[in-house]
């Protein structure tokens, strides 16, 4: 047999492995999307340790006070409210801590090929094939719009998805209410027989662990020929495929996911282990900020003829995250600062000055400035030309927020509010930092930043305390 699936695995255990109060292990986020508002974004959390998965519970309290959205792919100690005695089942959390030393993503820079594997399945009572396999081995190319083109671009070229390929429709063993009780609706899909059974129907056309280089693929996105729940998915799945037993990186695409790529590119970068940005309303929705593909992913976006929406940039905090621009590459704030520096554009694939300004603040969060411009092949749809200010809490769920002039901040962030123009300085409350944006350039903008020292005693209110 080429694969077992690890919920297979978990049956043949024994289920005495886990009949204690706590597990270490490492933390898996899955993350459910509806972009049209008619359903509430999801999450779903598990705990991958070298014994099985455990599915995780808690209140929503208290996932809002813990920083679990970024701390997907580290490894955690639960401590559970009763024994863990099954598997794969939901155990409601008691505590959650970081094992080992805390590190940053930034010590984890993602870089080089990535290839994915996308398989094409159909449900056993719906024959329709909503689009070809070139479809769908062109969603990989190097062409604008293409996945490959997407990925170097917004990675300033530190990844790429060469190696990447499409698997024809296979057929489910199962009709679509199986998996889904009912499509459409709820976030309900059973995402585990999922990802088994599509992978099982195309295990005689891919070789998983071998994407031409002797390495598995990194990711295989699932593309379903009708609905699912209420959602697309991004995130991860353990697995044993074809020998290669670890953590994939995983989406589960309805047709509608498939119509744009800047679903797809959403999907794929939870699959990477970014959360989403967002503005700062303080809504339950994550899709009210149009600056990146992580929030509001089809929003002022450049149009496709052939794949819908294409993706914006990603937000320079995630960049940063990710290890595609360090501090060599911005400028880095102290209480002493009393600058005028230029920030380029973030689509600009090489620079001549900085590609954003950090300033760190006291209470452990900081903010991120970076320059957008309407220009390109991903950026030229954007709500306008301004430097956009994110205050950056890795705690939150959300750990980019757009910072907004507006009192209250706007429902969705296409407004001028959040949009720092030339004569335009922001004041920040937690330490009494000021950037004024003080000249627009044919690449970006130049921008003076004045530290708490030196900054003028105006003080501009937000709620980033």
């Amino acid at each position: 047999m080429k694969k077992i699936s690890l919920s297979i695995w978990g049956i043949l255990l024994s289920l005495q492995l886990f009949a204690t109060s706590s597990s270490i292990g490492t933390l898996n986020v899955i993350y459910g999307d509806n972009f049209a508002g008619n359903f509430p974004a999801v999450k779903r959390y598990e705990l991958i340790t070298d014994k099985g998965i455990i599915k995780l519970n808690a209140s929503d309290k208290f996932i809002q006070s813990m920083p679990l959205n970024s701390w997907h792919g580290r490894n955690v100690k639960v401590i559970f409210k009763e024994p863990v005695d099954k598997f794969y089942t939901d155990r409601v959390i008691q505590s959650i801590t970081l094992v080992g030393v805390k590190t940053n993503f930034t010590s984890k820079a993602l870089t080089g090929s990535q290839p994915w594997v996308s398989i094409l399945c159909k449900f056993s009572d719906i024959n329709a094939e909503p689009q070809n396999l070139a479809y769908f081995q062109g969603l990989y190319s190097n062409n604008a719009g293409g996945m490959d083109h997407y990925w170097r671009e917004t990675s300033y070229n530190d990844i790429n998805t060469l190696g990447s390929t499409a698997v024809d429709w296979v057929n489910l063993p199962s009709p679509q209410t199986t998996y889904i009780p009912i499509p459409g609706s709820a976030a309900d899909a059973d995402l585990d027989l999922l990802f088994d059974d599509c992978t099982s129907a195309a295990d005689a056309f891919v070789n998983y662990a071998d994407a031409g280089n002797g390495f598995p693929y990194v990711g295989i996105n699932m593309m379903f020929n009708d609905l699912l729940d209420c959602c697309a998915w991004g995130g991860g799945h353990w697995a044993n495929l074809d020998g290669a037993s670890k953590a994939w990186r995983v989406t589960w695409e309805p047709p509608w996911g498939y119509a744009n790529a800047a679903v797809i590119a959403h999907e794929m970068g939870h699959g990477f282990g970014l959360p989403h940005s967002n503005n700062s309303d303080g809504d339950t929705s994550p899709y009210d900020s149009p600056w990146g593909v992580m929030s509001a992913a089809t929003s002022s976006s450049v149009l496709d003829a052939t794949y819908g929406a294409r993706g914006k940039h990603i937000t320079m905090a995630f960049k940063y995250d990710l290890g595609w621009v360090t501090d060599s590459d911005g400028f880095i704030a102290t209480d002493n600062t009393n600058q005028t520096i230029t920030v380029d554009r973030t689509s600009k694939d090489t620079i001549n000055n900085f590609r954003f300004a950090k300033i760190n603040l006291s209470n452990g969060t900081y903010y991120m400035v970076e320059a957008r411009k309407k220009v390109g092949e991903y950026d030229a749809n954007l709500p306008g030309e301004a430097i956009i200010i994110n205050h950056v809490n890795n705690n939150r769920s959300e750990p980019p927020w757009i910072v907004d002039e507006d009192n209250p901040p706007a429902t969705f962030s296409n407004n001028e509010g959040v949009m720092w123009k030339v004569g335009e300085t922001f004041f920040d409350t937690i330490d009494g930092y000021s950037i004024e944006v003080f000249a627009s350039t044919n690449e970006g903008f130049e921008i003076i930043i004045k530290g708490p020292n030196l900054s003028n005693d105006l003080i501009f209110s937000n709620s980033f305390e």
